[in-house]
C-alpha cells in the first residue's frame, strides 16, 4: 500500500481539526476590543522577543516537516526503510531540525525566562501555547490510527517502519504547535486586548 493513500484520513483530520480550532479561538476570544488608537499604537510597538522566536520556530519546524514528508511521499515508506542512504538523509535533516528548533527557540526561551526577559504577557502566553501544542500532537496520532489500519486491513498488520515516521511526526508538530501556539496567543491579544 502507497503512502499516497495515506492523504485521505489525514486530510480529513486535518479539516475536523482546523474547524475545532477555529471554533475555539472564537468562542475563547475577549469581548471587548480596542480602540482603533489602541490598534494604532500596539502596531508601532517593536515585535516582543518571544513573538520573533515563534516565528523562527515556525520557520524552522515547517521547513523540516515539509521536507521530510516530501522525501517521504516521493521515495515512498518502504525505500525509506530499505535505503541505508535515504534514511541516514531523512534521519540527518530530521535531527537538524531538531537541534536547530532546540538551539534558536527553546535555549533563547529558557535564557529569556531566566533573566526575567519575559512580562506577564509571555509568560500567560507561553502557558498557553501547549493547548495549541496538545491539540496539534492528539490530531496528528489520530490521523495516524485511521489511516494505518485502512492502508493495512487486508495485510492483518502494520509495518515497523510506520511506528518510526509517526513519532517522527509527532515530535515535529509537537515544535510547530509549541509555536504557533505563541503566535496565536499574540494574535488574540493584539487584536482583541489582554483580559
Amino acid at each position: 500500500m502507497e503512502l499516497s493513500s495515506f492523504m485521505v484520513p489525514i486530510l480529513a483530520v486535518a479539516l475536523v481539526g482546523l474547524a475545532v480550532t477555529v471554533v475555539f479561538l472564537l468562542r475563547s476570544r475577549p469581548r471587548d476590543t480596542l480602540s482603533p488608537e489602541e490598534r494604532s499604537e500596539l502596531a508601532k510597538a517593536p515585535m516582543p522577543r518571544l513573538q520573533k522566536r515563534a516565528w523562527w520556530g515556525v520557520a524552522i519546524s515547517g521547513l523540516t516537516f515539509v521536507t521530510v514528508s516530501s522525501i517521504l511521499f516521493s521515495q515512498g515508506a518502504a525505500a525509506y526503510w530499505d535505503n541505508d542512504d535515504l534514511r541516514l538523509l531523512v534521519i540527518g535533516i530530521f535531527l537538524g531540525g531538531l537541534f536547530a528548533y532546540v538551539a534558536v527557540v527553546l535555549v533563547a526561551m529558557a535564557k529569556d525566562e531566566r533573566d526575567n526577559q519575559l512580562d506577564e504577557r509571555d509568560q500567560l502566553i507561553l502557558r498557553r501555547a501547549a493547548t495549541t501544542q496538545v491539540t496539534m500532537m492528539i490530531l496528528t496520532l489520530a490521523a495516524w490510527l485511521v489511516a494505518l489500519p485502512k492502508m493495512f486491513h487486508e495485510q492483518g498488520a502494520i509495518p515497523t517502519v510506520y511506528l518510526y515516521l509517526m513519532f517522527g511526526s509527532v515530535i515535529l508538530v509537537s515544535l510547530l504547535g509549541q509555536s504557533l501556539g505563541i503566535l496565536i496567543g499574540y494574535w488574540i491579544g493584539g487584536r482583541f486586548g489582554q483580559r
